[in-house]
């Protein structure tokens, strides 16, 4: 990837490097529109979990994507780097495109489901004056970015959330913890339960059935 040209991709696919520069201007333009089907098909199944769960339970309504992304990245590992990994040079510039446009998706379904949360249980945070001036100036303009309207000690446990989120599936993903630690789920549900329960849900919290037992 990080050497790939138009005509590379272009012997690749068994078309003409004329035929694929008629659809596409270069590399980043193809790491783009890709990456854009990819968030496409994601957030299509992030809502559909969503959606699946009681517009009342505010726990599984936020685990519940977090189950299906996990499950989603180890099963699209080359797609989960694409997105989430470290920029490749053949994407250029364009990923920071890419990664703009995930953020503004993800913030969209998580965001919307915080919002509500917090509009009917609202949870102790930090206050604005407690904030350090930078991370405050930065997580006012992340609000306006995404338009998830909370205050900003709400902003950062619903990021502190992703960031749990993110640095869990990105060690199974990436095999930073095999193969001392083959069955990442017992964490991985560990660590939905203690997200939660910042959010005052933790009495809320299921887990799957097979931990269960």
């Amino acid at each position: 990837m990080e050497a790939l040209t138009l005509a590379e991709i272009a012997r690749r696919v068994g078309v003409t490097p004329a035929a694929l520069y008629r659809h596409f201007a270069d590399p980043g333009d193809i790491v783009r529109r890709t990456a854009r089907d990819i968030v496409a098909e994601l957030t299509d199944q992030l809502r559909e979990a969503i959606e699946g769960e009681r517009e009342t339970d505010f726990a599984a309504r936020l685990i519940a994507p977090a189950r299906v992304f996990r499950h989603w990245a180890l099963a699209h590992r080359q797609e989960f780097r694409l997105l989430f990994g470290t920029p490749t040079v053949a994407a250029g510039v364009t990923h920071t495109d890419v990664t703009a446009e995930w953020v503004r998706h993800l913030a969209a379904l998580w965001g919307a489901e915080h919002m509500r949360l917090w509009a009917a249980r609202p949870y102790p945070i930090l206050a604005d004056e407690d904030l350090a001036p930078g991370m405050r100036r930065q997580i006012a303009d992340y609000r306006v970015a995404t338009g998830v309207e909370m205050p900003l000690g709400a902003l950062i446990v619903m990021l502190s959330c992703w960031r749990t989120l993110y640095g869990q599936v990105a060690l199974e993903v990436f095999e930073h913890l095999t193969p001392l630690a083959t069955d990442q789920e017992p964490m991985f549900e560990l660590l939905m339960h203690e997200s939660v329960t910042h959010m005052g849900l933790g009495a809320e919290y299921r887990p799957p059935d097979d931990l269960k037992a």
